[in-house]
């Protein structure tokens, strides 16, 4: 197997994000693989709190200086080098980087690097504001790209069609499953969208059909207090906003809620209008009047809504699960890699 070290660099945010996560289970599929593969934090001895893992972990203050170095000054590099030191991971080492680093992975140009794309719309977000810039997309060091969505294959394959662009199946924690006890709940996740939400409330807030319904707002709970949550809401609206790949809606789905709301492009590839209502990005009026009627049919018929819910939750298990996922890393990272001896 391969002598060559996998570090995936990772942010220190002990919070539940999905982004975290899969970078998580990148790192964990990796040494299923055979591969010597590591989360890279910059504290010493971090590790996400929010999900139970036992992912090895380590941490290279270098790295992470590397990737600030251009804001600050050279007097600052001087004085961390003496009191931190520049520690790097061993050369010939394969470090994947998330894409919101954007041009601060131009100055890793002596080590093969991999980009995990999770959101293509935030690719840009570390370029220069209309000016001319170097891009990381374009580096000789550059292996190539994972993504989690067909948007953002073709988003990136659209920006660098020269470069290896895999597309990899999000694998839903198994917590995620479908729920037999549906009550008149709406779920929602405020941090995304939080005014469209509230507008929405508002609407139906005194309506006669509403007043034995309640909205829930999923906020800093832990994977499996979403699930309980999710498996009890008949309803759960999503305000996806240009995403790499949209949990939420997904987990939801997976948990039998049915889903009315925004997919935020990549989303399109799971709101199959079988067992979800998609509205048109921002569109308020669309959502309150489809929201509208999706709750005066279930306070008449319950069943109808419940079992688009079971569809819903029968596709997505099917399609997006940790044995899909596994085999398309497997996959990908091979078709990446196979110009570097001794990476598979």
């Amino acid at each position: 197997m391969s002598n060559k070290k996998i570090y995936v660099v990772c942010p220190d945010r002990n919070k539940p994000l999905g982004g975290v996560k899969q970078l998580y289970r990148l790192v964990d599929v990796l040494n299923s693989m055979g591969l010597e593969a590591y989360i890279l934090h910059k504290k010493k001895n971090f590790r996400v709190t929010w999900y139970k893992n036992e992912t090895p972990i380590a941490s290279f203050a270098g790295v992470f200086k590397k990737l600030n170095v251009h804001r600050k000054s050279p007097f600052m590099q001087f004085i961390e080098r003496i009191f931190f030191g520049e520690r790097m991971p061993e050369a010939g080492s394969i470090i994947v980087f998330p894409e919101v680093y954007g041009t601060h992975l131009n100055a890793f140009n002596e080590y093969p690097i991999i980009i995990f794309n999770q959101n293509c719309y935030y690719s840009f977000n570390q370029f220069p504001s209309f000016e001319p810039a170097i891009s990381p997309y374009n580096n000789a060091n550059l292996l190539g790209c994972l993504v989690v969505s067909e948007d953002s294959k073709k988003y990136l394959s659209l920006y660098k069609p020269l470069i290896k662009v895999e597309r990899i199946r999000i694998g839903l924690s198994d917590v995620f499953n479908h729920g037999e006890n549906k009550q008149k709940k709406i779920a929602f996740m405020p941090r995304k969208l939080e005014e469209d939400a509230n507008q929405i409330y508002q609407f139906i807030a005194d309506k006669p059909y509403f007043k034995d319904w309640e909205f829930v707002a999923i906020d800093g709970l832990n994977e499996q207090e979403v699930a309980n949550v999710l498996k009890e809401c008949a309803i759960f609206l999503s305000f996806n906003h240009r995403e790499g790949f949209g949990l939420p809606p997904a987990e939801a789905m997976a948990c039998g809620c049915y889903v009315i709301g925004y997919a935020g492009n990549a989303g399109n590839e799971y709101f199959k209008p079988e067992f979800s209502i998609k509205i048109e990005d921002r569109n308020i009026l669309n959502f309150v009047s489809a929201l509208e009627e999706t709750i005066i049919q279930y306070n008449k018929t319950p069943e109808k809504i419940i079992v688009k819910g079971e569809m819903a939750s029968k596709y997505i298990l099917s399609v997006y699960n940790k044995n899909n996922e596994k085999a398309d890393i497997e996959l990908s990272w091979n078709k990446i890699t196979n110009s570097i001896k001794g990476t598979h």
